[in-house]
């Protein structure tokens, strides 16, 4: 994992545990809405050999809350990587939709995990240049994904959160010129700014 994202990560720990305790153990109550904005980070295998590659891009989703637990999500997401065996790039976008569930309680920390479903679309000069001596390209494609994690949240006020972490396995199966197969096991973290709105 990149250095920047460690020191991301980590500070974003240090801030949420810096911050006044007051209030921490008051009652909290559920939003109804969140919509999240924030960076995204890609643990990926290649269309070449299957060596794993990282991108670098963001996120963005809106979850609607049924209950003070049970919620839908929509997510979208776009990724990228550069100088792929020092001559190609890799675009990705996810959309996906699905459950959530949340652990909602009377402290600023809020757990959760969900399960989601779509679709993706990966392009680049890796899908559109020859990898090789007589072989055509690949051409951009589409697959199937689904990703399946959890995060935190920490509630700064009635209005903002920040999202400490979300961790996610996330499955795809774009065509990547191989006899073998074509599945690849991804790790998405994501991390950034929520914004709620409404409550239960």
């Amino acid at each position: 994992m990149p250095r920047s994202l460690h020191l991301l990560m980590f500070s974003l720990a240090l801030f949420a545990l810096g911050l006044p305790a007051r209030g921490w153990a008051q009652a909290i109550q559920s939003p109804r809405i969140d919509i999240f904005v924030g960076y995204s980070y890609l643990h990926a295998t290649t269309v070449i050999s299957g060596e794993s590659i990282n991108l670098h891009g963001g996120s963005f989703s809106a979850s609607f809350y049924l209950n003070r637990w049970f919620g839908v999500v929509g997510d979208v997401g776009g990724y990228h990587a550069g100088n792929i065996a020092q001559e190609f790039d890799l675009t990705l976008w996810s959309y996906q939709f699905g459950p959530r569930v949340r652990l909602q309680n009377d402290f600023r920390f809020t757990p959760y995990g969900q399960f989601l479903l779509g679709g993706g679309h990966a392009g680049g000069t890796i899908y559109t240049s020859s990898l090789g001596p007589g072989l055509s390209p690949i051409g951009p494609n589409n697959s199937f994904l689904y990703t399946a994690g959890g995060g935190i949240d920490y509630r700064v006020n009635k209005r903002i959160a920040i999202r400490v972490v979300q961790a996610e396995y996330l499955h795809s199966e774009f065509l990547n010129g191989s006899v073998a197969g074509h599945e690849q096991n991804n790790l998405r973290l994501s991390t950034g700014i929520v914004f709620t709105f409404g409550k239960d």
